[in-house]
């Protein structure tokens, strides 16, 4: 019986590593999970045969090395305990966002604080809010532009595309000028809610997911074809409630003109949601290569179920 547990971890090990490996929508009930909790499973089965010590502590290696592999939080809390390299102010640009919790003006007004240029929000406050708060941030140079659901404000010249009815449903896209740079493309959007499911053995919880995943994917291919009609030397920042996990297969259609500023510089725990007890990394901010971020992190807030993203970047 002391073999029949670590080789029952040995297996699930298999799986798990594969499906995060591949990331294919169809295994989205498993990729949806933080990568982090499928080691209490595998180590505790390995545990439980300690009486094959070799063989389980080769199966609790083959773990670690998942997490490392494959999780990207022991990279941000290391990252987290080196200092930062301090730029000059007037070379970074700040980037916040936030989903405001069913539209809250008191958690939109949280980003107040971190002294932000741009402000994507999700679940955004009402048209007249998001005026005010342009106002509240920015005085008279403020833009703004304001979407259904989601919302961006900026310190500068904010001009709004107008949308498609399906595109308008979940992301707003504006050319946004701050104050003596270049102008930029930005993208504030809310990708479709998940499922909230972790019934693994019914069928259902499996096609539920990977529904989810594959409208996802739609979104994101939507979303690409607006960044590749963007002349080559604009930069561009999407970034908002993305309601996956990073690495997930959809995201990886941004990889071809974007980069996940948290996997370049992201540091401490960066999982946002929920506020209170922060599992994932769902909101996400993706750059262009002619913005370098220095520095991302993820701050509790009072108001909002997520917390807050802020990214300095180097244009």
């Amino acid at each position: 019986m002391s073999l029949f547990f670590p080789i029952l971890s040995l297996l699930l090990w298999i799986v798990v590593a594969t499906c995060y490996l591949l990331r294919p929508i169809s295994c989205a009930a498993v990729t949806v999970f933080p990568t982090w909790l499928w080691l209490v499973p595998g180590l505790l089965l390995a545990g439980l045969g300690w009486r094959r010590g070799r063989l389980a502590g080769a199966v609790g290696g083959l773990w670690l090395l998942f997490l490392l592999s494959f999780a990207e939080e022991p990279w941000s809390l290391l990252r987290g305990i080196i200092p930062a390299r301090h730029e000059s102010p007037t070379r970074v640009i700040r980037i916040v966002s936030l989903n405001c919790a069913g539209g809250l003006l008191e958690a939109a007004r949280e980003v107040k604080r971190y002294q932000p240029d741009i402000v994507l929000l999700q679940e955004s406050p009402s048209r007249d809010a998001v005026h005010q708060l342009a106002r509240d941030l920015f005085g008279e140079e403020g833009g703004w532009a304001h979407g259904p659901d989601a919302s961006i404000i900026a310190r500068g010249n904010v001009q709004s595309y107008p949308l498609s009815p399906d595109e308008k449903i979940f992301l707003t896209h504006a050319r946004v000028t701050l104050t003596g740079r270049k102008p930029m493309e930005v993208i504030s959007l809310r990708l479709s809610p998940p499922t909230v499911r972790a019934d693994l053995w019914s069928p259902d919880c499996w096609r539920q997911h990977a529904e989810v995943r594959r409208l996802h994917h739609e979104q994101i291919k939507t979303v690409m074809r607006r960044v590749e009609r963007i002349p080559p030397e604009t930069p561009v920042i999407v970034g908002g409630d993305f309601n996956m996990p990073p690495g997930e297969a959809p995201l990886r259609l941004l990889q071809k003109h974007l980069r996940d500023s948290f996997r370049l510089a992201g540091a401490g725990w960066g999982s946002t949601i929920t506020n209170e007890y922060p599992f994932h990394r769902i909101d996400q901010i993706w750059l262009s290569p002619h913005l370098r971020p220095i520095s991302v992190r993820a701050f509790r807030t009072q108001h909002s179920d997520h917390r807050l993203v802020v990214c300095d970047a180097l244009q």
